[in-house]
């Protein structure tokens, strides 16, 4: 799960907003990670974690409910990506 394109560094709940968002998600909550990584004078964050085996289509609206319940006052962010590997 990615957010994109803010100006601004992430706060410390906004990277907390997103490991809780993630440990909703999973059973495995040592496999979270937040990255945030600064591109340009942009900022990308990148939340990683495992989910139990799924079809995509049957997880891929939980997760997006998910990060937008726990990211909504995430200010400045306009993209997200939901990806698997």
């Amino acid at each position: 799960m990615s957010k994109s394109r803010s100006r601004f560094p992430p706060r410390d709940q906004d990277i907390n907003n997103l490991n809780q968002a993630a440990a909703q998600l999973t059973n495995r909550h040592n496999s979270i990670s937040v990255a945030v990584t600064e591109v340009g004078d942009r900022f990308h964050l990148t939340t990683r974690f495992t989910m139990k085996t799924a079809a995509q289509y049957k997880v891929v609206d939980k997760i997006s409910q998910e990060f937008e319940f726990w990211t909504a006052d995430l200010a400045g962010y306009q993209d997200k990506w939901i990806t698997f590997p």
